[in-house]
Parts: structure tokens; sequence; C-alpha cells
């Protein structure tokens, strides 16, 4: 989409391009250094954040539910990290560091524990280090835990457990002052647990030694729940417990609480040990601190804050949330959850040391109430959210941001962290990806071609109509065609509507048909432009106009901004992700600071932050960039070589997704693959004239036809074996193979049908869409404020 711009521009493009430069050879002064300490809130002043459920959620979306944003946000990472767990990691700090939120990060090991080595902490460490760097990131780090419980691979080890905490927590605390060690097991009523709990291994050799602690011979609920797996203070920075209320007990008379609450026989559900959906007692949450609930009174324990937290002078992290079953039974959801937070807030007053609270903010299947799907979450409505906002504010709750939030977020996977991290999908919604169909596409390829069949007889237009100045109107008139095509589709998006553009555009060409556009203009125009100014100046013309739309799409993101902060003036339609979940301007507010942090300013230098809507500028900056190299080895006759390098340049973006350009560009547009349509436009444009001769040859145009009946026939086919959706896979992606045919075929019907009926669509239609196709960049920059109006009156 590059067009010319004037010498306002440029100069402004050299006054931002300078101070660039100088901000680049000042911004590693300004770095965080690596030594600073994990922060610590005040004692009765307790950090509180979700653990969200990350397929599903995010931290952005808590925020806007709860209409505060947590300062922290806990989560499970698969160890050692491997390639997804480390994108994953990545993507998760990002959205606690943009919300100035301590990263709680649960590390479950992928494998036996006395197989995890130095090496495997070393790499976390650094990982850990450079995000610290990068992002002013801190770190909670949970190894294993509820290592005690019996529902894990890693439970009930003590020895082996023992040893591989110790050993992570030396690197740790070695290499990683930012991190800090939590060792947090799981409250001890119900031990050993066992298979009515989800024993993952009955069969495992018990390390019968260690476990046995009232030296009776056997493992029962007299042995000590928690002592076996304590690692020592040296290893351990803070300790930490998971308290859920599940219900009131029903398995022991001499229960300290009244089994009786929550109403009469029938009125609440019951499971194996708990009557479910039961407003907790009072003094629920103080009788688990205290170790009195559903324990055998012949057997006295010592409460886990006073051994662990107090007798350790730890700070202590709680896992907690109170269970809810959806549906008419029980007691109402409010008075569930509300009665259990306010004992948990309230517990803080007198335990100074309990300095955290992580809320189970998720709805899964639980084994206590039947494997049945049960909701935990806080914010799961306004009047929830409302509640425990009001509550939060009232305790005195230490929120975020609690470090330098200094980056913005970007989606979670779209799969489980820990079952499948290696097919994380983080890219946020930066733009509409409606399901292609094979209806709209073969409905599509039907009207192109009964287009091409009533023009068939029409009097043909020249070969290369009107190139006077080595420009091909035809292509003009076609990205005119598509920029009014991105005008509908850009209101239907800020209309929040699914309308036929969104179809028509799933189904054929998006931002790739503007690729093929730009690459073939460059290789027709490129010989001519080499005869005028020589091939070094033309090469400088390129990656001048490179960096002027740099400096246009810096520029529109700061006027963006400035119009979104305006009282009164909702700027969401631009300044967020399409689907509403994700602030694309976190930390633009920081740019005025003086000075300016270099991690920002460096957020917007490489288009990082920014309307969702010039997503497609910042792709043809890169593009503009490539260009002069692909055209000075077409031009020696070296496009044979040229092409399978950007096949197998694009093949190793889909394969190994790298991201390589810190930007949403990189994100939505991965440049990786938009080039290979740029390639194959520039080689297409610059034999132009021999591909003409060939395609007028019948055998060739009986092929086309041909290519594109086979084509649309299959599309038919495809739909009428898949699923009945018409959603066909091999769209789904940036910039899949399935894609590339539909490009090829679309280009090939447009190309015939503009050029047998060129006289009249030029003398008519044309005359407005080849002036708008040739300057294409002021139209895209209308659109951010075309979104912006439509977006706030919808």
């Amino acid at each position: 989409m590059p067009a010319r711009l004037g010498g306002l521009s440029a100069r402004l493009a050299a006054l931002l391009g300078t101070l660039a430069l100088a901000l680049a050879v000042a911004g590693p002064a300004a770095a965080t250094t690596t030594d600073d300490p994990p922060p610590l809130p005040p004692a009765g002043e307790p950090w509180f954040g979700p653990a969200l459920d990350w397929t599903a959620d995010s931290a952005d979306a808590y925020a806007d539910r709860l209409g505060r944003n947590p300062s922290l946000l806990a989560q499970r990472v698969r160890y050692p990290l491997d390639d997804g767990s480390r994108s994953f990691l990545r993507t998760f700090v990002e959205q606690a560091a943009a919300l100035g939120a301590v990263a709680v990060v649960d590390l479950e090991p992928a494998g036996p524990l006395a197989d995890l080595t130095e090496a495997d902490a070393t790499d976390l460490a650094d990982e850990l280090v450079a995000l610290h760097e990068e992002l002013d990131g801190f770190f909670l780090l949970r190894f294993a835990p509820e290592m005690n419980g019996s529902w894990y691979p890693w439970g009930q080890q003590p020895s082996a457990y023992v040893d591989a905490f110790r050993l992570v927590a030396d690197v740790v605390h070695d290499r990683t002052p930012q991190a800090a060690m939590v060792w947090s097991p799981v409250y001890g009523a119900g031990y050993p647990y066992g298979a009515a709990y989800g024993d993952v291994d009955p069969d495992r050799a018990d390390d019968t030694d260690r476990l046995d602690t009232d030296g009776n011979g056997r493992l029962d609920a007299r042995d000590d729940p928690y002592g076996p797996y304590w690692p020592g203070s040296a290893a351990v920075d803070w300790v930490g417990l998971t308290l859920y209320h599940f219900g009131v007990d029903t398995g022991r008379e001499d229960n300290e609480l009244d089994p009786t609450r929550g109403g009469e026989t029938g009125d609440s559900e019951g499971s194996p040990g708990f009557r479910l959906d039961v407003e907790p007692a009072p003094d629920a949450f103080v009788a688990q601190l205290e170790e009195r609930f559903n324990y055998d009174r012949a057997a006295p324990r010592t409460p886990f804050y006073e051994r662990f937290a107090a007798g350790q002078d730890k700070p202590m992290l709680v896992e907690t949330g109170a269970l809810w079953i959806p549906d008419d039974r029980g007691d109402p959801e409010l008075d569930v959850k509300r009665s259990w937070w306010r004992q948990v807030l309230a517990a803080t007053a007198d335990r100074p040391l309990l300095r955290g609270i992580s809320w189970l903010e998720q709805r899964r299947a639980e084994a206590e109430a039947g494997d049945r799907v049960v909701d935990w979450r806080a914010t799961r409505s306004e009047e929830l959210a409302a509640a425990l906002r009001r509550d939060l504010d009232a305790a005195g709750v230490t929120l975020a941001p609690v470090t330098n939030a200094t980056a913005p977020g970007s989606e979670p996977s779209s799969q489980d962290p820990a079952a499948v991290p290696s097919d994380a999908d983080t890219a946020p919604a930066l733009h509409p990806t409606p399901s292609a169909t094979g209806l709209a596409v073969a409905g599509v390829l039907l009207a192109l071609l009964l287009g091409l069949a009533l023009v068939a007889r029409a009097r043909p237009g020249p070969a290369r109509p009107g190139a006077a100045d080595d420009r091909d109107p035809r292509l003009d008139l076609v990205r005119g065609v598509l920029l009014v095509g991105a005008v509908l589709l850009h209101l239907e998006i800020a209309l929040d509507r699914d309308g036929p553009v969104s179809a028509v555009v799933a189904a054929t060409v998006g931002i790739e048909g503007f690729v093929l556009v730009a690459g073939l203009l460059l290789g027709l125009r490129h010989r001519a432009v080499v005869a005028r100014v020589g091939e070094l100046s033309a090469s400088g013309r390129s990656w001048r106009r490179a960096f002027s739309l740099w400096a246009v799409v810096v520029l529109a993101t700061l006027a963006t901004y400035a119009v979104a902060v305006v009282p009164g003036v909702d700027g969401s339609a631009v300044t967020r992700s399409t689907d509403g979940r994700f602030d694309l301007f976190p930390q633009a507010r920081r740019l005025f600071d003086y000075p300016p942090p270099w991690e920002v300013v460096r957020e917007l230098f490489v288009l990082r932050i920014g309307p969702w809507v010039l997503t497609g500028l910042g792709l043809f900056v890169v593009l503009l960039v490539l260009a002069p190299l692909v055209l000075a080895v077409v031009r020696r006759g070296g496009w044979w070589c040229v092409l399978p390098l950007s096949w197998a340049a694009y093949v190793a973006g889909l394969a190994l997704e790298p991201d390589w350009l810190p930007s949403q560009l990189e994100e939505v547009h991965p440049p990786l693959l938009h080039q290979l349509v740029l390639v194959h436009g520039i080689v297409i444009g610059h034999h132009h004239d021999r591909l003409v001769r060939w395609a007028s040859r019948p055998l060739a145009r009986a092929l086309g036809a041909a290519v594109v009946t086979a084509y649309a026939v299959a599309l038919v086919l495809l739909r009428a074996v898949g699923d009945g959706s018409g959603h066909l896979r091999h769209w789904e992606g940036a910039l899949p193979p399935g894609r590339l045919v539909t490009l090829a075929v679309v280009a090939l019907v447009a190309t015939a049908v503009v050029t047998r009926a060129w006289r009249p669509v030029g003398s008519t239609i044309g005359r407005v869409l080849v002036p708008l196709g040739r300057h294409p960049v002021p139209v895209v920059l209308l659109l951010v404020p075309l979104v912006l109006v439509v977006g706030a009156v919808r």
C-alpha cells in the first residue's frame, strides 16, 4: 500500500528518526537494573488477584470486570521450559507487567522430579532475568504446588521433592533476585487423600520412612501433611497454602463447625464429605488456618500460619475460592462467595504475614462435586464484581500497579498451557477473523466467471492501457476496489457486526491483495526508474518511502491517543483490540513523562502500540525495506534463486511461527509469510511482457479457465464433506496455503475481467477508483477517525 508522501512528511520522518537514534543511544542507561529484590506489600494490605482460565479469559478482561487492576496474577507453566511454555510464560508476564502486577508462576514438572537438572533451573532463571530487564516483571515461583496431594504426578514424594525444590531455589537465588521461591502445599485435612481425591499413581513406592511421622508403620490421617515436604528455611522465601471452601463437612460428628448450616436436608447438594453450595460458617476460613476444619481431634495440629509463616518469618500466599454450582439448589451464589472472601480479607488484620491472596477465577469440573462443572469466579456477574470491589476497597487491599507497568499485554494461549504449551496462540485479536465458507467463495468465483462470460465478446482493450507514466491503471483500479472493501469492512467491525463484506473478505482476499498489487507495481516500474535515476537511487527511494510511512504511522498513533484521552471521547473502537479485551495503548500515557521511559518509547517506535487499523501500514514498512533487495536480484535474472528462498522463508514461518518483530504487525500480518506474495508480484511484474504474450495463447486461456472452474468445484466439494458449517481449515491462520491459492485464482479472474472490459470500466467507475487506488495511504489514515466516530455512536 505504498504511496508518495510530501516533503513535510519526509521532514517529520527525519525528525522522528533523529529522536529515535538519540533515545536508542540513551536507552540502555534507563534500563531497569537486575538486582532489585521482589516487592513486598505492607502488613494488613495484601496483594490480591486471580488465577484465571487463560483459555477463555485475560488480565485485561478481568480488570475491566472488577473495575480494579489486580496486584498479582497466577498461572501454571510447564517445567522445564520448552518452546511452548517459554512462549506462554512471556505472554503471561507481558500481561502482568502491563498492569504492574506480580506474576505468580506455578512451575509444574513435566517429568520425574529426579530428572530435573541444574541446567533446567539455569534456563528458567536466565529467562526470568531477561523478562525482568525487558518488562520490569517480578515473580513468585510456586514450584510443584500441592506436592502433599495425591492428584499430581509429583505428589507425595518428599525426598525427591525437597531435593528438586532446593536445586531450583539455589539457582534462582543465585541468578534471579527478582524471583521469590514459594513453598505451597494444600490444606492437610483428608491427608493422605488417596484414590477418593484422584490418586494418579496408587501403586507408586511411598517414601515410607519420611512420610510416617508418627512411627506407626503406615501412612494415615495422623501423619504430618506438611513437615516431610518442607525444603528448609534457606530455600523458601514465601510459604503458601491452598484453602478452598467446598462446603460444610458432613463426615465427622466432632467437627467444630455446624454441620447443618445452609438449610434443611435437600436444600443443598452433597458430595463425599461435604455439603456443597452452602454459605460458610462465620469462622470457616480461620478454622482452616488453625488446622481445625475436617480433622480428627485425636491428632492435634499446630496451625500452618504459626508453624511456617510466623515460625519461619515468611510472608504467606493463600490460593483460595468458594465453590458454587450453577443451578437452582443451595444457598445464593453471592452469599456463598462474599461470605468467604470477607473472611479471607478479615483474616489479614491480625495475621500480618498473610501478604497475598490468589482467588481461583475459573469454571471447571471438580471431583468433590461428583465431576460436575462448578463456578469459582468472583467476577462472573456484575453483582458479584461490584460486591468484591467494595469489599476490596474497604479492606485496604494493595492493588496494581505494584511494579513499573512497562509493556502492552498479549492475548493468552488458546490452549491449556500446562497440557499443550507448544500449541499456544498468543496473537491478540487486532483484526476480524470471520470463518471462510465454501458458499461465499464459490459465490464470488461464480460471479467473476459470469462477468468474464459477459465481456468475452466485448472489444478488448490494450494490453497495458494508459501506461504513459509506467503505471498500469488496472492495478490502481483493483487497489481502489480493495480500498472500498477495506472501508466497508472496517465499518462493519466498528459496528460490531459480521456483514457481507466480512464474509467476502474472509472467503477471497484481504491484505494480501494489497501486497500483490504493490509487488506488481514495483516490478513493472523498476526497470524504468533505474533507467532514469540509477539502481542505488531507486533503492533509496523505496527505503525513504518505508521510513516516511513509518513516521506517518508513529504520528498517527500519537494523534489517535491524543484524541482518545480527550474527556468525553470514547476511543475504545480503535485503542482496544476488535474483541474489546486488550488495550492497545496500555502505557501510552507514560510517553508524556519527563523523560519518557525508554521501554515505552521503544514500544512506540517498533509499532507495538497503536490503533489496530494501522497494522497493515506497519507490514508495508517492512516489505518496502525488503523490496529493493529482491528487485536487485530479479533485475539480474535471479528470479530462479529468489522464488525458492521466498518459499523456504514462508514454510519456515508456517512451521516455526517466529516472533522476530516486537510489533503488532508481526502478530496479525507476519512479514515472513506475506513476503511470498510481494516477491511473486515483483517477479510477475518484472516479466510482465513475456507473461502477457504467453497468456494470449489459446492453450493458456483454456488452462486458466479450467483452473478457476476446478477450484470453484473443489470448494463446493470441500464444504459438502465438511462439518456442515462451511468452515474450511485451509483458510485458518495469517496466510495459509489455501489462501494463497485463492489469491492466485481471484487475481487471475480479476485480471481477465478488467482487461477485457477496460474501456467501459475505465471510463465509468475507473474515473473514481483509479485516483483512489493511486493514493491509498490517506484513505487508510482516514479510517482511524472514521472507525472512531462510528464506534462511538453505535
